[in-house]
């Protein structure tokens, strides 16, 4: 009778954990990102929570553009860190091969290694980013930016110089690629706070008056591009290198503890360059996903989601509460369809405390789980001595030593029997009846 009960009420608490995953589903319609075509590859990186919002030919084999300056920049504040208030000189050797955008360095110029990172992190500046190649890894620094990206994963990407240009069109990445290697860098304090300045002073040198550096990326600085401020972009790296490579922008968006990345490559801009497409499209999407993702909370911490059954406690109960060990908070567009399912064991026995992880429940987004929290039993119980002993002899009846047991005694039941038969015949082979 008692595992009539039990049966009974695991198959209730079954029903109810299926009833509430299909009726635990928040009315919702489809949320789509705004189109934009300012470049041949976007991928829009929500890094909070790990998961691709906007991807649009992520894969797709494209110039690096100068968004090699961040592996070049990243690279470099790892490994001189510990030596920013350092001076060194600048020599022939160090900038030989630097062309375009110019921080006008000149040979035998006294400069601090601060200065150059920012000069070629924050202003963009060609001839600071071959200066430190140089100091970092001298002729085999290149060598180097390519065995970091293989350690990243990104695993398309070529570099055959420190900064993305002229040689564009050799240099090889994709916007997964490009991701990868962003996320390593918006977690190095350094690059992130020179990547992300408006400004920086480099007081004279014995070769220069002072110099104030602006940063290039024109969602951060607004002195070089008021037009396409935005104030939630911190970096990463923005510039053009020519029709090869044309615009690349890759930014960290910050939007109440949110954060997201943006790769954009292969950006377009009008035939004068009064227009850069490239730029609309980055802050379209940046403003959009702030404006439309938001928290949502299903459960507050504590909070009672269903009940379960406890055996052994004398009869079995089917009320036993458990509750949400955490908040389930999922961070999802305004209006997305959430739904959610519980996990739980349902063959839980007493002796057990409050607190026990018994299971979870799951948020799920489109097929795609947006969010999960341990469910903890609320109450403790207590075993019954008696129901105790009689699951043991429950359990060992259904238990593969019982079984063995039974046929060993089959087995030696038959050869007795067999025994007594042949003995019962006489000494002619015959079998004499007993009277």
């Amino acid at each position: 009778m008692i595992n009539k009960k039990r049966r009974f009420a695991v198959i209730v608490a079954t029903l109810f954990i299926i009833l509430a995953s299909i009726l635990s589903v928040i009315p919702a319609v489809a949320v789509e990102a705004p189109e934009v075509n300012g470049g041949e590859a976007i991928v829009l990186y929500d890094k909070t929570h790990k998961r691709y919002i906007v991807e649009e030919n992520g894969f797709a084999m494209l110039n690096t553009s100068t968004s090699a300056k961040i592996m070049m920049g990243l690279i470099a504040c790892e490994t001189l860190s510990d030596r920013l208030d350092q001076t060194v000189t600048i020599t022939e050797e160090m900038i030989s091969g630097a062309s375009g955008y110019s921080m006008s360095l000149k040979i035998g110029e006294k400069i601090k290694i601060e200065d150059l990172l920012y000069g070629a992190i924050c202003g963009s500046y060609n001839d600071a980013a071959y200066a430190l190649a140089h100091i970092c890894g001298g002729s085999g620094f290149v060598d180097i930016m390519n065995d970091r990206a293989l350690e990243l994963g990104a695993k398309s990407t070529t570099y055959v110089n420190p900064i993305g240009y002229p040689d564009s069109s050799s240099m090889i990445t994709t916007a997964y690629d490009t991701l990868k290697i962003a996320l390593t860098a918006s977690d190095n304090e350094l690059y992130m706070s020179i990547c992300s300045a408006v400004r920086h002073t480099v007081k004279a040198t014995n070769k220069s008056d002072e110099r104030t550096i602006y940063n290039r990326n024109y969602l951060v600085c607004s002195a070089t591009n008021g037009s396409y401020y935005n104030a939630k972009c911190k970096g990463l790296n923005a510039g053009y290198s020519g029709e090869a490579g044309g615009w690349s922008i890759v930014t960290l968006i910050e939007d109440d503890g949110a954060e997201y990345i943006c790769v954009l490559l292969g950006g377009k801009e009008n035939a004068d360059g009064s227009e850069v497409y490239a730029y609309d499209s980055v802050n379209t999407l940046a403003n959009w996903v702030c404006k439309t993702y938001d928290d949502y909370t299903i459960f507050p911490a504590g909070a009672q989601v269903g009940t379960t059954n406890i055996g052994l406690v004398g009869v079995t109960t089917n009320d036993a509460p458990y509750v949400t060990a955490g908040d389930l908070t999922v961070y999802v567009p305004a209006g997305c369809e959430v739904s959610y399912h519980i996990e739980i064991d349902n063959d839980l026995k007493a002796p057990i405390e409050a607190g026990t992880v018994i299971g979870k429940v799951i948020a799920t987004a489109d097929g795609d789980k947006v969010g999960e929290v341990e469910l903890l039993l609320k109450n403790s119980y207590e075993s019954n001595s008696i129901m105790v002993v009689i699951d043991k002899i429950g359990s060992y009846t259904m238990s593969r030593a019982f079984v063995a047991t039974i046929i060993c005694f089959v087995v030696l039941l038959a050869a007795v029997l067999i025994y007594r038969y042949v003995n019962r015949y006489n000494s002619r082979g015959k079998y004499t009846r007993r009277r």
